[in-house]
């Protein structure tokens, strides 16, 4: 269990079942970052939809019978924080900004909420893309695209050149698009804009 791609959720829910800890770890290193995505479209706040994500793999652990319950890890845990998030807004009263979130029950609908789930998918794909990059290009995209930094604060806090950190990060482009079909990529590369998960870590 070296690599997260390497077990399927299927294999990952009958060790679950065992109450395997390190089956939980790879869960979540697998589907944290592409849940708070999700959470953070739904309800418009970045930190509260990290608690949700957080709230929903704790109970996702304490469940028993796990395997019996449960058919789809991927399933019940975007069902879970969806209907977390519905809670939340309920909870709060809260209107969201945009009109494309809203319906007459002042909720997401189920289209909308079906759309932001592909694009939490996809960047999970291109997540496990990015793990499987060399060291240093797998930092430089990082720090470029999740973290917004520029070449030159890149260069200084690894302490490489600027035209290393430009090198890196086109090499890391490359494999990144030779690893993944176009439309993935594509809507990957989007959804890493500098502000769109950030703080999402």
């Amino acid at each position: 269990m070296s690599h997260r791609s390497d077990l399927s959720d299927h294999d990952l829910s009958i060790l679950i079942r065992d109450r395997d800890m390190v089956a939980f770890d790879l869960i979540f290193e697998k589907y944290y970052r592409p849940l708070c995505f999700f959470a953070t479209r739904i309800i418009q706040d970045n930190f509260d939809a990290q608690d949700i994500v957080q709230d929903t793999f704790v109970k996702f652990w304490q469940k028993d019978n796990t395997t019996d319950a449960i058919t789809s890890i991927r399933a019940y845990l975007y069902v879970s924080v969806k209907n977390s998030c519905f809670n939340y807004l309920e909870k709060n009263n809260v209107k969201l900004k945009h009109q494309q979130y809203l319906v007459s029950t002042d909720q997401p609908d189920d289209v909308t909420v079906l759309h932001t789930m592909i694009q939490a998918e996809v960047l999970r794909q291109v997540f496990a893309a990015v793990d499987t990059l060399p060291e240093q290009c797998r930092k430089i995209i990082l720090m470029t695209f999740e973290d917004g930094k520029k070449a030159r604060d890149i260069a200084d806090e690894l302490g490489i050149t600027i035209s290393t950190v430009n090198n890196q990060k086109m090499r890391g482009l490359n494999l990144l698009r030779n690893r993944l079909s176009d439309e993935p990529f594509a809507l990957g590369m989007l959804l890493l804009l500098p502000g769109i998960i950030n703080h999402i870590k």
